[in-house]
């Protein structure tokens, strides 16, 4: 990789981009929805479902930044039933937990799993204290089980050895 590149690739995945670039993503939505909603609604987005948006931007930068050594078979489809739970009801499960407890447990950049920490703590009381909501257990346990799945499969298939004899 040439110099250049490399400089390159070092600035867009610096932790100082991955943050500001998640946070601006994440005003930006609270921003539209503050401005386009109005009632209970525009509380929920902006408060609940703009916060998400940063370790979900966080966590996407990670992902790209392990190309293509990334656990793509269990990463799109728990993203798209977190973002499943938004829509319809599944029972048991919340998809903020979900996906929060999974990127913790699965990323390795400081930036992804911070904002990972932060939010569901915040997911956290919002379900427990505010809502009364159970699903936040259905959700930690199935993102937990998912992040042990990810991790068996990469233990079962190490990359092969690039040294040679």
């Amino acid at each position: 990789m040439s110099p250049y590149k490399r400089s390159i690739r070092t600035l867009i995945f610096h932790p100082a981009t991955v943050l500001t670039v998640a946070l601006v993503s994440a005003a930006i939505f609270a921003a539209v929805s503050y401005v386009t909603f109005d009632g209970d609604l525009r509380d929920l987005l902006v408060y609940y479902f703009a916060p998400i948006g940063v370790p979900f931007i966080a966590f996407l930068f990670e992902r790209a930044e392990r190309w293509p050594d990334v656990p793509w078979l269990m990463d799109i489809p728990l993203v798209i039933v977190s973002f499943m739970r938004a829509v319809f009801p599944i029972p048991f499960i919340s998809g903020h937990a979900l996906f929060l407890s999974y990127a913790l447990l699965t990323t390795r950049t400081r930036v992804a799993r911070w904002t990972a920490i932060v939010v569901l703590i915040q997911v956290a009381y919002m379900k427990i204290f505010v809502w009364h909501d159970p699903t936040i257990v259905g959700g930690i346990v199935l993102g937990i089980f998912a992040a042990w799945v990810t991790q068996f499969a990469r233990r079962s298939n190490p990359k092969p050895s690039t040294v040679e004899a």
